[in-house]
């Protein structure tokens, strides 16, 4: 079952240009890891220090083996300097848009 991994921190509004940096050089490393399927950076629109990271993962044992790999520390370490983490959640996608719709059209 695909899953998303949200990441809510927040980073210093100074340290905002270089954190999104660190983020690029990050995701740049961790898309070639088997079972990751793609990231999102947000910013929050009304509090700009705060950001949530979002990725897809094709399962959640993929993304947990990855995270408790030694080298998800390194991996991870241009961004470290420049956030504190305030959760982590991993959700499995219990039904994804279209397919919603279809079963309530009765497809």
């Amino acid at each position: 079952m695909t899953a998303r991994v949200m990441v809510s921190a927040r980073v210093a509004v100074e340290h905002a240009e270089a954190f999104e940096r660190a983020y690029a050089e990050v995701t740049s490393k961790v898309a070639d890891v088997p079972g990751h399927l793609g990231d999102q950076l947000l910013r929050d629109h009304e509090e700009p220090e705060r950001y949530v990271l979002l990725s897809e993962w094709e399962s959640t044992e993929h993304f947990l083996a990855w995270e408790d790999a030694p080298v998800h520390r390194d991996t991870t370490t241009p961004m470290r300097p420049y956030w504190r983490v305030l959760e982590r959640r991993v959700y499995e996608v219990a039904k994804e848009g279209d397919q919603a719709r279809a079963e309530v059209a009765g497809g």
